[in-house]
């Protein structure tokens, strides 16, 4: 499969995120493709937690920590040395500590562009996005994330081109955070972006969505359209009902080959990223979800 991602942005450099499960690898081929695609290095990250010892010396804490450590980069390297990365540049890093601070530390130190994660429905990196720490890894790293789901398409396994991409949006800049990077994506492939914005139930407009639809297509046109590029088509969407539902129907009806989302600031309403409608669809869709999200202080 090849996701061409940000080559406007000169992508040059990967990280792939693994807790070594066997499900985990679905997601390097994808890796691979875009490495070749754009002559980008991988950074092979595992970050493991030292086991607490209350009834041991420090230097025998010291022993197990390094023997810890050596197996899991000697894991590391033999699970990326399969024939999908040959004569590509792989980095392997082993690291100890809080899973999110230090892969967060390894994209600035390494000056990644895109994070790459597979969500599997085994245990292991499906500990990783869920919760907490999927909040602070969709919410915190300083980079583009690609997100491999569970119920990945057949249709992927040798998938050439980016041809639909599906853009959800409740008009706001966070969820815009995204757009440059599926406008450039869509530029290269000449890509079909569809832009779609969901009034919930909830929202007092939902009942007069129908009305006010041509109001909001406006209001998609003005803050997304100048980016998009002439020879790419684009249409404008606006739907009343539920957005996890109605997002994974278009997804499927389109036959979307991405789906982008700009991730809100933490602190808001939705406080658990597993209850967002960003992570529901990342578990559930059938194709590979971009996200990005822009903190202010960067």
């Amino acid at each position: 499969m090849l996701i061409p991602v940000m080559s406007a942005l000169r992508l040059k450099n990967i990280l792939y995120a693994t807790d070594f499960p066997e499900a985990s690898r679905a997601a390097l081929p994808i890796v691979a493709a875009i490495a070749r695609k754009y002559g980008a290095k991988i950074f092979a990250a595992h970050v493991w937690a030292p086991l607490p010892y209350s009834m041991v010396t420090s230097e025998e804490l010291s022993m197990v920590d390094d023997k810890e450590e050596s197996d899991a980069r000697g894991v590391l390297e033999k699970f990326v040395r399969i024939q999908d990365l040959d004569g590509l540049p792989v980095t392997p890093i082993v690291t100890c500590g809080d899973t999110a601070k230090e892969l967060g530390l390894i994209v600035r130190q390494n000056q990644i562009d895109l994070a790459i994660l597979s969500m599997h429905g085994r245990i292991g990196l499906k500990r990783l996005l869920i919760g907490s720490l999927a909040d602070e890894l969709f919410r915190s790293l300083p980079c583009a994330v690609l997100t491999v789901g569970p119920n990945m398409a057949k249709r992927f396994d040798a998938q050439s081109r980016v041809k639909e991409i599906l853009f959800p949006t409740d008009l706001s800049y966070e969820s815009g955070a995204v757009f440059s990077h599926l406008a450039a994506i869509a530029t290269e492939n000449k890509s079909r972006i569809t832009l779609l914005h969901v009034v919930p139930q909830e929202d007092r407009r939902h009942s007069a969505a129908t009305h006010e639809s041509d109001n909001l297509r406006h209001a998609m046109h003005r803050m997304f359209c100048s980016q998009i590029h002439p020879r790419c088509e684009a249409r404008m969407i606006v739907e009343a009902g539920d957005p996890v539902e109605r997002i994974l129907a278009h997804a499927s009806a389109g036959k979307a080959d991405l789906i982008g989302f700009g991730i809100r600031k933490p602190g808001e309403i939705s406080t658990r990223f597993r209850n967002t409608v960003p992570y529901r669809v990342v578990l559930q869709a059938e194709c590979p979800v971009l996200t990005y999200y822009v903190s202010d202080s960067w």
